[in-house]
């Protein structure tokens, strides 16, 4: 079953006091910061994945692929944080944030973010305390192109970018075994937190007064989807169950949705969708979501 991690690059806009207006053309500034969290950790057999990030770079052109992998390729970016430092991705569960540095752009309208991670520096680790290999696209420093949803505009009233790092779909399994190793194939996301909006909820058996069922995967999907649909673009984020049975979703663009509840195999509870679907609202925490599997 397809668990997830989720690692979240908050990049804050924040305001520098100048004086001058500011417009699209970028002829004003504004300090960036940038943070780090992760949304809870559901591999059940995995102790901590350990990513070393060297630098995230911005720039106002949306770049390629290849432009973004080349770390050592710096035409129109610019360096906003460079921690040069590794991040146990499960210290940053349940909405802690660590920052990875600040930085003074010129205000105006950024399509491309990159993050370089250095591979040789990054491992994942089981339970067991071994370390499985995993197969990096390449052996030095790589750059990591950041999808954004909506282009970020930076004024001087500040914006925040939540980067969304799905660590359950980015890290390929070898085999049936985690011990087989992992290719790393990145799948990152990226949103202006200030037009987002939340959801809470949890996994119940059979009613929504029912046992809690741990352990399963929670997926919000695109309006309209099944609860059979298997298409990875129709997933915009996911999550997993804690021990109580709760998730949360953080950082989602207003609009309709359709919420996935995929419980362990060994449970012997079937895939159900949310009632109703989930409304986000820009601001808003929408609480209390249940979802009620069964046999």
């Amino acid at each position: 079953m397809s668990r997830t991690l989720r690692l979240s690059v908050a990049i804050a806009f924040a305001t520098l006091g100048v004086a001058a207006c500011s417009d699209s053309s970028g002829t004003g500034s504004g300090l960036l910061t940038v943070r780090m969290t992760d949304a809870p950790f559901p591999f059940s057999d995995v102790a901590s994945v350990d990513i070393f990030v060297v630098r995230v770079d911005a720039r106002t052109a949306e770049p390629t692929d290849a432009e973004a992998s080349d770390e050592s390729n710096q035409n129109g970016w610019t360096t906003i944080a460079t921690p040069n430092a590794s991040f146990n991705l499960i210290g940053l569960a349940d909405g802690r944030t660590s920052n990875l540095g600040a930085m003074t752009l010129a205000t105006g309208t950024y399509n491309g973010f990159r993050l370089i991670i250095d591979p040789s520096k990054s491992s994942m680790t089981l339970n067991d305390g071994t370390q499985p290999a995993i197969q990096f696209p390449s052996a030095g420093h790589s750059g990591i192109k950041i999808n954004l949803d909506q282009p970020i505009s930076l004024t001087e009233n500040g914006s925040v970018m939540t980067l969304d790092f799905d660590l359950g779909r980015s890290f390929v399994m070898r085999g049936i075994n985690a011990r087989n190793g992992f290719n790393f194939r990145p799948v990152i996301r990226a949103v202006a937190e200030d037009i987002t909006g939340s959801a809470t909820g949890s996994v119940h058996a059979n009613s929504a007064t029912g046992a809690a069922v741990p352990d399963a995967t929670v997926e919000v999907l695109t309006a309209g989807s099944l609860i059979t649909d298997a298409d990875p673009t129709h997933i915009v984020a996911s999550t997993s169950s804690d021990a109580n049975g709760n998730f949360r979703f953080g950082f989602l663009l207003p609009g309709s949705y359709v919420v996935r509840a995929t419980p362990p195999t060994a449970s012997g509870f079937m895939p159900a969708l949310l009632t109703g679907g989930l409304t986000i609202t820009t601001g808003t925490e929408t609480q209390n979501q249940i979802i009620v599997v069964a046999p």
